[in-house]
């Protein structure tokens, strides 16, 4: 495969002078310090968790077959879309606010955010994995052995929704590294293990229900552990003051948040949910397995916005427009440098990746190349949907999901009844792509930041204007959008994938 042209003059004018001033880019602030801290740590920890992850998925895959494998995965997608509701949003209102109470000491609010968000993600996930699975109970014409993977799956929907909220708590206390542990390493670790001794125990494979139930294990024994991390990391003085609720301030986020999480899931995950209605398990674990990989792609992506998230509010709060748009041009050209490597190496041995799953899942190397290149490609916009949260633009955010949505399911209806595997990815690809490109004019056309890692001709960041002018790069205009109803109350302030 030749590679494209700028991608060669590129690598050309990579001298150690070149790489040099690169690093020093790293270190010119202290927020490029605490990008580079952050997302090395991200980095290494992400790197672990892939390892985890990939091993789970061969794991799963040679154990179960396509077909359980495909039950399974249908299982879980359909977890994840009901967490979107079930969190209300109060992960992202979280780790929006948590940061600014904990950079200004206020103790109280800080302590009254935590138990509102935990109390209400706690009532509405069981409210929402009790008639989830009145649903599936109620429902004819499916077999026993779906049905039992289902019920015991929405079963862990009240761990998923807290450690969610839990995760963006100690995100937003500065431990981005820290947030990720649980879920990301000792969840699937134990998972992994659970199933060894299962298989161990039984001298047989596991069942899908039986899998559902090691996940069950594992979810909660993280969950157990993020607890106690959150517990720790949590400052002194919080534990002695009484809470204080500014639960108006925090809900005006929730319906904007609760439709973007549910179209981001119609963008992300309608595929695989629409192919469960039209395919077989076999055809659904087969395309998930293509989509695993695939999305090995943002591995660098998901590091950087850990990391670069509430760097990147810190210093819009400021109203530096230029060191604003350094940042983000060092993040963008990171994601780009570190992920074009990978790329070039998926396109080359997909079938051969897909191998250690099983024989029959390299039948998905075209749908696993037509992925790759759609997350490498969306990745290089950044973390552009986390820049227009944390500058108070959710709703433009919001609609622009909306449509994206739309159009996933719209072509996902047309197209898999066609073309199968390949209709799916197609179609989600397609409705990725317009949501990332159409967010990243959005970006620019709101504050004035270029979220690309290459120049465009005649578009660059809005010049900053004398304080107070109101224009897009001043202080005052950046206060006083913070203090909207759409905003951060106040100033200071962050993945996935």
């Amino acid at each position: 495969m030749r590679m494209p042209r700028f991608a060669l003059s590129s690598f050309a004018r990579i001298t150690p002078a070149a790489l040099k001033r690169a690093l020093a880019a790293y270190v010119e602030t202290p927020k490029t310090r605490m990008l580079l801290s952050g997302s090395t740590g991200s980095l290494v920890l992400r790197a672990c968790a892939l390892v985890f992850r990939v091993l789970l998925s061969v794991q799963l895959a040679r154990m179960l077959g396509a077909s359980g494998y495909g039950a399974f995965a249908f299982a879980i997608t359909w977890l994840t879309f009901l967490s979107i509701p079930a969190t209300m949003g109060l992960d992202q209102v979280v780790w929006r606010y948590a940061a600014v109470y904990y950079e200004g000491k206020s103790w109280p609010v800080l302590k009254g955010l935590l138990r509102f968000a935990l109390g209400i993600g706690l009532l509405a996930s069981s409210g929402v994995g009790l008639v989830a699975a009145g649903v599936v109970a109620w429902l004819p014409g499916i077999d026993w052995e779906l049905k039992a993977t289902f019920l015991i799956t929405f079963g862990v929907l009240p761990f998923v929704v807290l450690a969610q909220i839990r995760q963006a708590s100690i995100r937003g206390l500065h431990h981005p590294v820290l947030a990720q542990l649980p879920e990301n390493i000792v969840y699937p670790a134990l998972f992994s293990l659970i199933l060894v001794v299962g298989h161990s125990l039984t001298q047989r494979g596991l069942s899908a229900p039986e899998v559902a139930m090691a996940n069950a294990a594992g979810w909660a024994a993280a969950f157990i552990l993020g607890t106690v991390l959150l517990l720790r990391i949590l400052p002194s003085s919080i534990r002695s003051v009484p809470p204080s609720y500014r639960r108006s301030e925090w809900l005006v986020m929730v319906p904007p948040l609760i439709f973007i999480g549910i179209v981001y899931n119609a963008v992300s995950r309608a595929d695989i949910l629409i192919l469960g209605f039209f395919l077989t398990s076999r055809e659904v674990g087969i395309y998930a397995i293509a989509t695993r990989g695939a999305e090995l792609m943002l591995f660098m992506y998901e590091a950087m916005t850990l990391a670069g998230g509430s760097l990147f509010s810190s210093i819009y709060a400021t109203g530096n427009m230029n060191e604003l748009q350094r940042f983000t041009n060092l993040v963008t050209r990171s994601i780009l440098w570190s992920s074009l490597p990978v790329f070039i190496v998926f396109m080359a041995i997909g079938p051969w990746i897909l191998s250690f799953f099983g024989a029959e899942f390299t039948e998905g190397a075209m749908v696993m190349r037509v992925l790759t290149t759609t997350f490498f490609v969306s990745s290089l916009g950044g973390f552009v949907i986390i820049m227009l949260y944390m500058t108070g633009h959710q709703k433009d955010v919001a609609i622009v999901m909306g449509l994206a949505g739309g159009l996933n399911v719209g072509l996902s209806f047309l197209l898999i009844p066609m073309w199968g595997m390949m209709g799916a990815a197609v179609a989600s690809g397609t409705a990725l792509l317009f949501m990332k490109g159409t967010l990243v004019l959005i970006l620019y056309k709101r504050i004035g930041i270029v979220s690309l890692p290459f120049a465009i001709p005649g578009i660059g960041p809005i010049q900053p204007r004398s304080p107070g002018s109101g224009g897009p790069g001043s202080p005052g205009a950046a206060t006083s959008r913070m203090s909207s109803a759409e905003g951060i109350a106040t100033p200071g302030l962050e993945e996935r994938s």
